[in-house]
């Protein structure tokens, strides 16, 4: 049961993943679905369309083009389309990181990589180009068939209306004539490298586009103030939040909160604390980190000291599966690896302090786990609460009080295009 909180926590509070983006942002095509209903079957069943057939594209369409570039163009030029081009930068961290490859596999594909560093930079960066482009052109379509789907099924509804209408209209005449009959009634009828910020660049076109290919005025102003609250929310407010909540934890109860949830559930975590043997490790990390290419080696060859397994356990450093060997692949953020460590350390002079308060190792770990769970709850809280309820709330409020009527303009303009043709009366 602890685990699984602690994966929940540490998946939610990651910043990132996509998962988070993802709960926020469906909470906020419900909301938005659920006020588009409200005013018109037509026009929620339009939203859910759009809401739902973004949200997929939009988590999913990047890394999907990139699954397939991958599979074919990688695959073509015989290059391993796992190993991070970031590795070519450095020569020296370059060859350690051929030095300590998991795998001969690896290792040669490490080396192919690197004698055609030019080639394989041009196509990691090509693959980021066009998968971008191609979930952007697959929003594109999605926007135009949504858009005609609906309009023909607006028309198609409105026509059958109309003859529904004139049918009923001759039924009760006839039966103003003849009133031994009686009627019969009418018929009922009638979605780069980090993934987070590769949704930057989409959520910045599917806005652009959304805006300048709104159907009318009407439109655009739903779409103003939804795509606005949206990215707020989604990569600004969410992110202050939890840093308001950092510091709050800081500074009032002197417990830092900013490492990564599972290491602050894991009992072993705790157990380092309290033996003491957290600071030896701590110590050799610094004693080692005197340069890059020695930093990075101590990584490979210093498996037990605590702060490289934390740094594995945060997803930092990423391991190969089934060896217990680092992925050399993978890119490793040296700024990280050492923000871990100075994380550690800050927790750790707070657990000291707090130990010579009379406060105990269970007692200190408890309200640290509490204020962590305590921060991403009220992010993702308050991020649904503002995206799929107040600004669909506040639509929706705007939709009933507008001077102009609250009908689907769309449905408007479709209506009086039809009785110009001559269509409908």
């Amino acid at each position: 049961m602890l685990v699984n909180a602690a994966k929940i926590y540490s998946t939610l509070g990651n910043p990132n993943s996509l998962i988070p983006l993802g709960v926020k942002d469906a909470s906020s095509c419900l909301g938005m679905t659920a006020g588009s209903y409200a005013t018109g079957k037509e026009e929620g069943a339009d939203r859910f369309i759009d809401e739902f057939g973004t949200e997929i594209l939009w988590l999913g369409g990047i890394p999907a083009f990139k699954w397939i570039f991958d599979k074919t163009v990688f695959k073509a030029y015989g290059l391993d389309s796992k190993i991070d081009p970031r590795n070519l930068k450095d020569k020296e961290i370059f060859d350690k990181i051929k030095q300590f490859a998991p795998t001969e596999e690896i290792k040669n594909n490490l080396e192919k990589a690197g004698k055609n560093s030019k080639l394989f930079k041009n196509l990691a960066a090509t693959k980021f180009v066009v998968s971008t482009v191609l979930a952007a052109l697959s929003y594109v379509t999605l926007t135009r068939l949504k858009q005609k789907y609906t309009e023909n099924k607006i028309r198609k509804n409105l026509i059958k209306e109309h003859n529904e209408k004139k049918a009923r209209e001759a039924k009760e005449k006839q039966n103003q004539q003849n009133p031994t009959f009686k009627g019969i009634g009418g018929i009922v009828e009638e979605f780069a490298f980090s993934p987070v910020k590769n949704m930057y660049i989409m959520d910045g076109f599917i806005t652009t586009e959304r805006l300048t290919d709104s159907r009318n005025m009407q439109e655009f102003v739903g779409y103003a103030i939804k795509e606005g609250s949206c990215l707020f929310f989604l990569y600004y407010a969410g992110r202050k939040i939890q840093e308001l909540m950092e510091n709050h934890a800081a500074k009032k109860y002197n417990k830092s909160i900013t490492l990564d949830s599972r290491v602050l559930e894991d009992e072993l975590f705790k157990k380092s604390f309290e033996d003491g043997s957290i600071s030896a490790s701590i110590e050799e990390f610094k004693k080692a980190n005197t340069s890059k290419a020695n930093l990075y080696e101590f990584l490979h060859t210093n498996p037990e000291n605590k702060i490289v397994q934390i740094a594995k356990q945060s997803d930092l450093i990423k391991e190969l599966k089934g060896t217990g060997k680092i992925d050399t692949r993978a890119f490793i953020d040296l700024k990280d690896i050492e923000g871990v460590n100075d994380k550690v350390s800050e927790l750790y002079e707070q657990y000291k302090t707090a130990l010579t308060k009379g406060e105990s190792t269970d007692k200190f770990f408890d309200g640290v786990r509490k204020l962590k769970r305590k921060s991403i709850r009220n992010n993702i809280g308050a991020c649904i609460l503002a995206l799929g309820v107040i600004t669909p709330a506040a639509m929706l409020i705007k939709r009933l009080t507008d001077k102009s009527g609250k009908e689907f303009q769309t449905k408007k303009e479709i209506k009086e295009q039809l009785v110009r043709e001559g269509v409908i009366s």
